[in-house]
């Protein structure tokens, strides 16, 4: 039976089968130098101010810069991934980021440091998106959970080590060695070349130009106006810009969307209530996630008078456990489905926050231990919001749909981290907190910051009524349906793109191979 009977796109294994498994490394190995490079950089940057003479202000644009570049770029390798394959943009996006890693490395001054920082964001926005994609068409929908966290194990440790890393290289060798390690990633390339099928499902019709740029105005926009607004003020030049970029894109955006007969943004996706509400999810999980990531060292550092390498320590129990609980995760979705690992997730985060609010600048052993609690419920919902979006689109726009998750959990994170420190700005030191009535002590500002975070997760728990109950039945106990199992699932969520019709009520679905699309 070759793989036109079986309904699988050519290329794609149901097993973990050599190819499969190379794959999986493949792409793990692009994140983690991903992930390695944003999580070092930012523990270097005072380093980098002082080799290069460079203001506190000015240098902000190195992490600044990159994470704009970044968040527009993710959607549009999905839309063009859909069109020309994931293959040949993943490769292309790998060897960009090594040469920017390269030339970053030998950078003389800080104006071109900046400009190759753009071009490793512009490489490196390939990954996320594009490897989710190529690592779920090579195990199979039955698979993905376990294999997303793989992925989600792997950006954890590289997270974890990222700012150990960065200090001791730094400290050793200088700033620069990191972009140098970060080239490592172009080794990649060959078994790239040798083992990703050149054949991939496509979606057909026209690329619509104005839509993409209408969602890179968008995009760029709503991440600038936290990131200046939080810094220099909600009514400075850039944060202004920002709005105006934010509110061209949205109007052009909505026009095309109407209008165009192939938009940017499919349609199916916008009609398909459950991955409007999955992918909300990832925004509100990263917003609480990635704003506590960002403000623990500063609290850690500010308060608590700790050096990079002890701040590293401290956050490493956070960074462990969403790397095991990941993997964990993983298994529970593709034996029971995803709600049960995501009913653990949100309550497990909320004691966190609530935790570290009414412990912000108290002992360093307590935050260590909320953070490893944060870890453990990110690391519950992340790999099974992203392996139910895979399994509830179709094949053909699966690179789209990754990679617009992917661009909402770095939006949700981006403004999270704005509104937690445009608290902590705003409030400053105090003997008691405003909010939390059990905190005392210093650090009143993050206490509130950190409360304030328990708002999305609270959306999370609300949101999780949209994942499925359980997997669907294996092929064994329904040898009748495997007409084509992903093609079954293809065609079922192609007259199913308005959800609220009698064939799309959950449970409807025809039982393919691959589990329930939904």
């Amino acid at each position: 039976m070759d793989n036109k009977d079986t309904g699988l796109s050519r290329g794609e294994t149901r097993g973990a089968g050599p190819t499969a498994k190379g794959v999986l490394l493949m792409v793990c190995v692009a994140l983690f130098f991903g992930v390695l490079n944003a999580s070092a950089v930012g523990v270097v940057l005072p380093d980098i101010a002082a080799d290069l003479s460079v203001d506190t202000g000015h240098l902000s644009w190195l992490m600044t810069g990159f994470l704009l570049i970044y968040g527009i770029a993710i959607p549009l390798y999905g839309r063009l991934a859909d069109r020309y394959g994931a293959r040949p943009l993943f490769l292309l996006g790998v060897a960009v980021f090594s040469a920017g890693s390269l030339f970053s490395a030998l950078a003389p001054t800080f104006s071109l440091l900046l400009a190759v920082r753009i071009v490793q964001a512009v490489g490196g926005a390939a990954v996320p998106g594009l490897g989710m994609t190529l690592a779920s068409r090579a195990y199979g929908a039955e698979s993905r959970g376990s294999v997303l966290g793989v992925i989600a194990a792997t950006i954890g440790l590289a997270g974890a080590i990222g700012p150990l890393l960065g200090g001791a290289l730094s400290e050793l060798f200088g700033w620069q060695s990191i972009f140098v390690l970060n080239v490592a990633a172009a080794f990649t390339i060959p078994l790239g070349l040798k083992i990703l099928p050149k054949d991939e499902e496509r979606m057909g019709g026209d690329l619509d130009l104005v839509g993409g740029l209408a969602l890179a105005l968008l995009v760029g926009g709503v991440v600038l106006i936290p990131t200046e607004g939080a810094r220099s003020g909600w009514l400075a030049p850039l944060a202004l810009a920002g709005a105006a970029m934010a509110s061209i894109g949205l109007i052009t955006l909505t026009v095309r969307q109407a209008t165009a007969r192939s938009p940017f943004v499919p349609r199916e996706f916008l009609r398909n209530s459950r991955y409007v509400r999955l992918v909300w999810m990832s925004f509100s999980v990263m917003a609480a996630n990635v704003a506590i990531l960002i403000s623990l060292p500063i609290l850690l550092a500010s308060s608590h008078r700790l050096s990079p390498l002890e701040v590293g320590l401290a956050m490493l129990p956070g960074a462990i456990s969403t790397s095991v609980f990941g993997v964990l995760a993983g298994r529970l979705t593709d034996r029971n489905g995803a709600r049960l690992p995501t009913w653990i997730d949100a309550p497990l985060m909320l004691i966190a926050v609530l935790g570290l609010s009414t412990y912000a600048g108290s002992s360093v052993w307590l935050i260590a231990a909320f953070a490893g609690i944060l870890g453990a419920g990110f690391g519950l919902v992340n790999t099974p919001l992203a392996a139910t979006v895979s399994r509830i689109v179709r094949s053909q726009v699966l690179a789209s749909a990754l990679s617009i998750n992917s661009m909402l959990f770095f939006l949700g994170g981006s403004l999270g981290a704005a509104m937690v420190m445009a608290v902590v700005t705003s409030r400053g030191e105090g003997d008691w907190s405003l909010f939390n009535p059990l905190h005392t002590g210093a650090g009143a500002g993050f206490s509130d910051a950190f409360l304030l975070l328990a708002i999305p997760v609270i959306m999370v728990m609300a949101l999780s009524l949209a994942l499925p109950q359980a997997s669907a039945p294996s092929t064994a106990q329904a040898p009748g349906a495997l007409q084509s199992g992903s093609r079954a699932a293809d065609n079922w969520l192609a007259n199913c793109s308005v959800p609220w019709m009698p064939e799309c009520v959950e449970g409807a679905a025809p039982v393919a191979a691959s589990g329930s699309p939904g």
